[in-house]
């Protein structure tokens, strides 16, 4: 039996023109859906646009761009790092008077990335022989733009999940562990690496010989447990025994005790 031959001669005119006018208002529709995302996003384009000019005029007249000829040494260190991560594009750096504050910030704009430097964490991991615990700070902020955590597309389609009590938090938790990890294998020693958060944590170099990485990871035992999990779950950033335990179970190697001044395998807590 041929369908074909008893469809009703109508029957083809009419679907043809519903074809062709339930195309039209499909297309209608795309293009008013299209238009309306362009008004959206040409806002929000503008602001970012705007915010970066401000951020620019600020940066470049108040902090010191690290480059060639202005603290080479930082420069060749970020130059060599980003080559590690094969970086596209080498985000540009500055050191920030911080005014006793110690961090490091990696800010993404539309149209270029930055590392912001503060002034004292440089004073406090700068070291004369070997830079592998500022090397540590430099590449975990290289290495939230080599992993996509600072990526502008993927981040505006993530940005409603992010107001998702306690997701948005927990998913900048993971991204901090993953750039402390891949801070460790770019710099290639761990316990310089876990020496330079150990050394954030006391904020003083002057002590950092007598650090006792065991006996700072035995602190965990005495956070108290629910308030530590609420602390934690409300936080964009693990807390720092966690994050040098998640390092250590990461690099089975062992890492360095100043106690006993040489390289030993020790059980996280």
């Amino acid at each position: 039996m041929n369908i074909s031959d008893l469809r009703h001669p109508k029957e083809s005119m009419y679907r043809n023109i519903c074809i062709f006018v339930g195309g039209l208002c499909w297309l209608a529709l795309l293009i008013s859906t299209l238009f309306s995302a362009l008004l959206f996003l040409l806002p929000i384009a503008l602001f970012l646009w705007i915010s970066e000019k401000f951020f620019q005029a600020s940066i470049y007249g108040n902090s010191i761009h690290v480059n060639c000829k202005q603290y080479k040494e930082l420069y060749d260190l970020t130059q060599s790092l980003s080559q590690r991560l094969q970086l596209k594009h080498v985000p540009e750096m500055f050191v920030v008077n911080s005014n006793g504050l110690i961090n490091a910030i990696a800010v993404r704009y539309l149209s270029a990335k930055y590392v912001l430097l503060y002034s004292n964490m440089v004073d406090l991991l700068w070291c004369d022989k070997t830079q592998n615990k500022l090397s540590t700070v430099i590449a975990h902020e290289l290495a939230h733009y080599a992993a996509g955590h600072i990526n502008f597309w993927k981040n505006l389609v993530m940005k409603p999940a992010l107001f998702i009590p306690f997701l948005g938090a927990a998913y900048k938790r993971s991204c901090e562990l993953t750039a402390d990890r891949i801070a460790a294998e770019v710099v290639g020693n761990k316990a310089d690496t876990i020496l330079a958060l150990i050394t954030i944590a006391s904020g003083c170099n002057r002590l950092t010989a007598q650090i006792s990485q065991q006996a700072f990871l035995n602190q965990e035992q005495k956070v108290p447990s629910f308030f530590g999990f609420l602390r934690e779950i409300l936080s964009s950033h693990p807390r720092m025994t966690k994050r040098i335990s998640a390092l250590n179970n990461s690099c089975p190697s062992g890492i360095y005790d100043s106690n006993t001044q040489e390289s030993e395998p020790v059980q996280s807590t």
